[in-house]
């Protein structure tokens, strides 16, 4: 039987991400409420314990997870730990005595509580005190229904933080932040506002070059040299990457005063184009787009891994750079279309990312799928390539193992 957790991230006002909610999922079908929300939280403490440790699923973030509240009753989150655990109180529960009871002990242990599209009514005001974090979903209530409950609310409120979930749209995302929330969730970040004939910094530049000289046919090896001789740290980090590379592929160990050009010729075209685009992706990124950066290397890595499992294996790599550039567009904040112009990629890469068609769109649709729950959807897409849930989801978490490695 499989079952695995997934993850969604929780942004701050600056798009940083600063803590996960933990989603329990048993297939690609088998999705909430097929099983009990009491099934769930079990199924994640007991991955927690005895599968997938906390730290890597979430590293030095803070995570949330769904708790009934018989369940907060019963004891079930006291095991825990307080430090990195908010304990999020569904929307179905009702104020008893005995869930008071609970909140206040489980804050004085030190948790943060967290209410899920509450009510204020019929005594939830005596749990504010000990209350964190406020949940609004903003596909259920319009913006003026929320703003309207908090303003009229606001002696209650004024102490926790307020997070808006499901946001779409950068406008969204934008509107609720200057009304003054502090917390977010959704998927705006994957659809990117376009920004016409932007201008690229000096830096950036260079790395876009980089990467349009080895994606082409038959890149020119001493353009390739010259352009990493003039980014340090680009070169640094070849001679790195190389050493473990060649060491755990090939069992080579390359000599103290191996050249750049040296490191090249070892590596070959196919590596190199892997770690260029990589590592410009990586120094493209900054402390906004973490997240992205990160959800970039899965669907590269998932991307190959659909094109190996479809029969289309000489597509793999295509499939990679599909995946790895899905977000350059908002991480740099420019069109895909923009982008284009400056640097080359392989036609059907190109017409994925900007046409939306072609096989490898299909994996990246599948990954996408993946990461917006819509389980009906990636089913059909399933059913289409042949491939079963099991397969898909090893896919996943191989593809986050395997982000995570390179990030860390």
């Amino acid at each position: 039987m499989y079952s695995f957790i997934a993850r969604q991230p929780v942004f701050d006002k600056n798009m940083s991400t600063v803590a996960y909610e933990l989603l329990f999922r048993d297939g690609m079908t088998n999705r909430f409420p097929d099983v009990s929300p009491e099934y769930a939280t079990r199924q994640i403490i007991s991955d927690l314990f005895l599968s997938t440790s906390l730290p890597k699923l979430v590293g030095n973030n803070n995570c949330f997870i769904n708790f009934p509240p018989e369940m907060i009753v019963q004891g079930f989150a006291d095991t825990l730990p307080h430090d990195k655990v908010v304990i999020e109180i569904l929307e179905t529960a009702k104020p008893t005595d005995e869930l008071f009871d609970a909140v206040r002990r489980l804050f004085g242990w030190g948790f943060k509580i967290a209410l899920d599209d509450f009510t204020l009514e019929n005594g939830w005001q005596r749990f504010m005190p000990y209350v964190s974090i406020v949940k609004f979903d903003i596909r259920a209530y319009s913006f003026e229904e929320i703003t309207q409950y908090i303003n009229q609310h606001k002696k209650h409120l004024s102490k926790v933080k307020l997070l808006a979930e499901k946001v779409e749209t950068a406008e969204e995302f934008e509107r609720y932040k200057a009304f003054g929330f502090h917390l977010y969730q959704g998927y705006f970040y994957s659809k990117p506002e376009i920004i016409k004939n932007k201008r690229l910094a000096p830096g950036k530049v260079l790395q876009l070059q980089l990467i349009q000289e080895v994606n082409t046919p038959n890149p020119d090896m001493f353009k390739v040299e010259n352009y990493l001789k003039r980014d340090l740290t680009l070169s640094y980090t070849l001679m790195r990457y190389t050493k473990n590379v060649l060491f755990k592929n090939r069992g080579i160990v390359l000599g103290k005063n191996a050249t750049l050009r040296d490191t090249l010729l070892y590596l070959g075209i196919n590596e190199v184009r892997r770690f260029v685009s990589i590592s410009c992706l990586t120094n493209m990124a900054d402390v906004k787009t973490d997240q992205l950066y990160h959800m970039s290397l899965v669907r590269g890595m998932f991307c190959e891994l659909m094109a190996k499992e479809t029969g289309n294996a000489r597509l793999s790599g295509d499939a990679f750079f599909c995946g790895l550039f899905s977000l350059l567009d908002t991480i740099l904040g420019i069109s895909m279309e923009d982008l284009f112009r400056q640097i080359l990629l392989p036609e059907n890469v190109m017409n994925a990312l900007t046409k939306h068609e072609g096989v490898i769109w299909q994996f990246l649709t599948l990954a996408r799928l993946y990461e917006e729950q819509d389980w009906d959807n990636a089913g059909a897409l399933l059913d289409s390539f042949k491939l079963d849930q099991a397969t898909v989801i090893g896919a996943m978490q191989q593809s986050i193992e395997w982000a995570d490695n390179i990030s860390a």
